[in-house]
């Protein structure tokens, strides 16, 4: 009896084994001769454009099978068109991943780019791939403003330009209003960052409140190494490598409730070039799509491709994306309400 059962316990787990190799080939041969569509909830010619279709050219590499990855661009609304395609229309076979704003997760909560009710998907039940890079935004003045230090802006007003409502350059003027006594006089009616720049070229305002670094670096990079430019104060939750010396703008808030408006309105940057799949897509292919999107923005000749483009890549993975979301959904609901009020003034 006892050697029939250590017959039997033998046989089970030679069994178990093949059966557990047996799982990764499934998904394996899943993806040889497929194509996936890679979804850019963004129009031609921008950063996540730029990021995805670099990704696009090395992903395939580092999936079993090298599927045929598609680019495809689903622009509107801050990525809201493509993520509810993602999460409803799509079908949830691992063949659709979207590259979507790092602003879609404030979607179903605030509802910043198309009102909540049109926000179709719950962020907390996506399966997140991760993210190219993290974002930085940086207030830069010009060093004829006069401004030097953060308590230079709580002590003169500035007026620093932007090309919207809902830009960062709005958005975070408002956020260092509200929480921490500056006097930004934002000057809407430019078409883009770039507009903004020449304006500050032309003396027509003394900085930009919210661009992000990377997009200094890129573009107007002789500015911040001959000093025309001075960086103020940097808005994200971690520093920039590049800029230790520079501080943040949570050091200023004036109470425990400002810097909590403050983490809950800048967490977004930090997971600032997303890439998501649907919920209900096979664990196993969620499972080969996030080590495979890990391995490429890794691999080094994506790295080498990335610094000819001036592309920065600093990415986090897919676990870091959910759980940063996760707390920002466990905010307290003033604070939520408040940060909404700054994101959304029509909605208060």
């Amino acid at each position: 009896m006892t050697n029939g059962w250590r017959h039997l316990g033998r046989h089970a787990l030679v069994c178990a084994a093949f059966g557990l190799l047996a799982l990764p080939a499934a998904a394996d041969d899943f993806y040889k001769g497929k194509q996936i569509k890679l979804i850019v909830g963004s129009g031609t010619g921008g950063g996540y454009d730029a990021n995805a279709r670099l990704l696009a050219r090395y992903l395939p590499d580092h999936i079993p099978g090298k599927p045929e990855i598609v680019v495809q661009n689903l622009a509107g609304a801050g990525s809201l068109k493509a993520m509810n395609y993602i999460a409803n229309a799509a079908p949830k076979d691992g063949l659709n991943i979207g590259a979507v704003q790092n602003s879609i997760g404030y979607e179903p909560m605030m509802g910043i780019s198309g009102g909540k009710e049109n926000a179709q998907f719950d962020v907390l039940k996506m399966n997140w791939l991760g993210s190219m890079t993290k974002e930085v935004a940086v207030t830069v003045m010009m060093n004829t403003a006069g401004i030097k230090t953060f308590h230079d802006l709580q002590e003169k007003e500035v007026t620093t330009g932007s090309s919207g409502a809902a830009t960062s350059n709005t958005i975070y003027a408002r956020l260092m209003n509200a929480t921490a006594g500056t006097k930004f006089n934002v000057i809407h009616g430019y078409v883009g960052q770039t507009e903004v720049f020449l304006a500050m070229e032309r003396g027509e305002v003394q900085g930009s409140a919210g661009p992000f670094y990377g997009t200094l670096k890129s573009g107007r990079a002789e500015w911040l190494k001959n000093g025309t430019i001075i960086p103020i104060v940097q808005i994200a939750l971690e520093k920039h490598p590049e800029l230790p010396n520079i501080p943040l703008i949570l050091d200023f808030a004036k109470t425990a409730e400002d810097r909590q408006e403050m983490e809950l309105a800048v967490a977004s940057l930090l997971m600032g070039r997303p890439y998501v799949v649907a919920d209900n897509v096979p664990a196993d292919r969620v499972k080969i799509l996030q080590d495979s999107f890990m391995a490429a923005v890794r691999d080094p000749a994506l790295l080498t491709e990335a610094k000819k483009q001036n592309l920065e890549i600093d990415p986090i993975d897919g676990k870091r994306v959910h759980d940063l979301l996760a707390k920002m959904y466990a905010t307290p609901q003033p604070i939520i309400d408040k940060v909404t009020a700054i994101f959304v003034p029509e909605k208060k």
